[in-house]
């Protein structure tokens, strides 16, 4: 892990020359805390070479801090999250209260070392995948792309998704909350999670769910137990994924409980839509 400490009165000569690409990463990196460099790449950059180059520079600054393991043979890529000078930056422009040193280094730390951040990238992963396609297709576009606390926050505690978004394409819209398997919850686990979405639905706020699964046997494994569950079909509609290969997630790789046929994500777009959790979060 490498962190860059700088004395305040740094701070406001390191932050100058900041682009607004600059300024739209430590938005992102503040909504979602940690990204790689390819993720990176997806949403601002139009190269890895030229993204590593400009990542590297903000580093250096102070404006971004970055952090990986060793492992063998090599090591990981850089998880890059907010640096000193970048969590300054960002909450002045978003007149919020300045964090101190020390907190920016504890959530470093803590990013660096919990478990779960394997989990968090993995989740970024697919929206980025989302944004990186949009980005290159016209018609495309990641409307809404809303990090786990603040969709907990508006399904109002009954159900904790990894993300929700919203999606268009030239053939639709879809809104959707995002569950990021990693195959270390129990099936059950994840077919009680079901059963509080039907409740969110009950509330007014329905929207198809996606699994993004870590293979096919989880995904084969995980249909049969919604079948036993459900004969007639889950009460909310629900699709998993588990291609290995995300960067066709908008491809017709996500199959709807209760189906044989693989849709296209805006297929799985229900008709209409009560309520959505960027609105309730507003």
């Amino acid at each position: 892990m490498e962190i860059e400490p700088v004395s305040t009165g740094d701070a406001l000569a390191r932050s100058r020359g900041l682009t607004d690409r600059d300024l739209s990463l430590l938005g992102y990196l503040d909504q979602h805390r940690v990204l790689t460099a390819l993720q990176i790449t997806r949403l601002l950059f139009g190269s890895t070479h030229h993204a590593r180059h400009r990542l590297a520079a903000l580093y250096h600054r102070g404006v971004l801090a970055r952090f990986r393991r060793e492992v063998w043979p090599g090591s990981q890529s850089w998880r890059y999250t907010l640096g000193h000078v970048g969590a300054a930056v960002h909450a002045a422009a978003t007149d919020t209260p300045l964090p101190k040193p020390s907190a920016v280094t504890e959530k470093v730390l803590r990013l660096a070392h919990s478990p779960h951040t394997a989990h968090l990238l993995g989740v970024n992963e697919f929206f980025t995948v989302l944004t990186g396609h949009a980005r290159t297709r016209p018609g495309c576009q990641l409307r809404t792309w809303t990090p786990e606390a603040v969709t907990a926050d508006a399904c109002g505690g009954i159900v904790r998704p990894d993300g929700y978004g919203e999606y268009s394409d030239p053939h639709g819209t879809i809104g959707f909350f995002y569950e990021h398997d990693t195959g270390t919850e129990t099936l059950d686990t994840l077919t009680d999670k079901i059963t509080k979405y039907a409740e969110l639905a009950r509330s007014g706020i329905r929207q198809p769910v996606l699994f993004g699964l870590p293979g096919p046997g989880r995904e084969r494994n995980l249909h049969d137990a919604w079948a036993r569950r459900w004969p007639t079909g889950p009460p909310v509609t629900v699709a998993t994924t588990a291609t290995g290969d995300t960067a066709v997630v908008t491809d017709p790789v996500w199959l709807p409980a209760g189906s044989h046929q693989r849709r296209t994500l805006t297929q799985l777009a229900t008709p209409k839509r009560r309520h959505s959790p960027r609105r309730e979060a507003a």
